[in-house]
């Protein structure tokens, strides 16, 4: 058997083929790699196979049915043999030097178990998804992990940084991820790793471009799922809650709140959606600035609060509502060249 490869590069995908393709040309267009391996782990698309094989048929392709992304990841977790798990979203594209630069970076910090950086709006995206991005990165708009959404000073890091679409974690550290979780798995990770003394390290060099939502309606459906995983983890492992998190569930029920109490109590209970109304326009101002587009106000304006609204809502969910946790996901064939194996090795 050949020497293992330093990087194993793990993708779990379903129906975005488009997407994935893109995904898996920067890997191919990766300059002056070192040895790394791609695994890919598909959720009951039996296309995807085809599509990888085009463009890595040295690739190894899972095919699943229905698994939540950490289940899956969990399975390619189990097949990878490097050094580093690097683990990239099917939406996300990697900067030329990705690979190399990891590398580096582990060499460079050898007390660190987990590597990352920001997610970045890819270049060429409509005007919605750059400001969607900046919204993102704003600290009104994410807070406490606004570093996963633009570039921060390299040093030491904790979970607030990464965001699975770009991280790295050493093989010999690595924990399971938890299946039951919708969203925010790699928070648990990283927690638990935390509690364990593993080091992080952050790197704005490390940057992955990642795909933003086209339409008003998905980015409400991303934030709510975002939500929703945490509100999850929280209900699981109560010690991982920060203050922040809880923020703009505060804010939602407050909105629903704050009226009856200003017409049966007082006018004055409206001065606190009154202060949040002021931020909001104050940050979408900033954003504005900084894109350098002052017709950009009103948009920032409605996706912060789309932003939180949805991110809110997904953290009462998931505190409120328990998730049974699933069954181990029935793994339907493994391919190496495209064409799925007819060995089931998930029974």
């Amino acid at each position: 058997m050949s020497a293992p490869p330093r990087i194993s590069i793990c993708i779990v995908t379903g129906r975005r083929l488009a997407l994935l393709d893109a995904c898996l040309a920067s890997i191919e267009a990766q300059v002056d790699p070192p040895a790394h391996e791609v695994l890919v782990c598909s959720d009951g698309d039996r296309e995807v196979a085809d599509a990888v094989a085009a463009r890595r048929p040295d690739a190894r392709v899972c095919l699943v049915d229905r698994a939540l992304p950490g289940a899956a990841r969990n399975l390619l977790v189990e097949e990878a043999r490097g050094d580093l798990l690097f683990f990239v979203d099917d939406d996300a594209t990697l900067e030329p030097h990705a690979l190399a630069l990891l590398v580096e970076l582990a060499d460079a910090h050898p007390e660190a178990g987990v590597f990352g950086g920001p997610n970045d709006t890819p270049p060429g995206s409509a005007r919605f998804e750059v400001v969607q991005g900046a919204a993102l990165a704003s600290l009104l708009g994410s807070g406490p992990v606004r570093r996963r959404y633009g570039a921060h000073p390299a040093g030491p890091a904790d979970e607030r940084f990464f965001i699975l679409c770009n991280l790295a974690v050493r093989r010999e550290v690595m924990v399971p991820f938890a299946p039951e979780l919708v969203c925010a798995e790699e928070n648990a990770v990283l927690s638990e790793m935390s509690r364990g003394g593993v080091a992080m390290y952050y790197d704005p060099r490390l940057v992955a471009y990642h795909h933003r939502r086209p339409t008003l309606g998905g980015f409400a459906r991303q934030m709510f799922k975002y939500g929703h995983g945490r509100g999850q983890l929280t209900r699981r492992e109560p010690q991982t809650l920060r203050p922040a998190y809880l923020v703009p569930s505060l804010m939602v029920l407050y909105a629903l709140v704050g009226p009856v109490l200003a017409v049966t109590v007082h006018p004055v209970a409206l001065l606190p959606l009154a202060a949040y109304a002021v931020g909001i326009v104050l940050e979408a101002a900033w954003i504005a600035m900084t894109l350098k587009r002052l017709r950009d106000l009103a948009l920032a304006i409605v996706l912060l609060v789309v932003l939180h609204v949805g991110y809110g809502a997904g953290v009462l969910r998931g505190l409120l509502l328990a998730s049974p946790p699933p069954a181990r996901p029935e793994v339907l064939a493994w391919s190496t060249t495209g064409q799925a194996s007819s060995t089931d090795i998930g029974r």
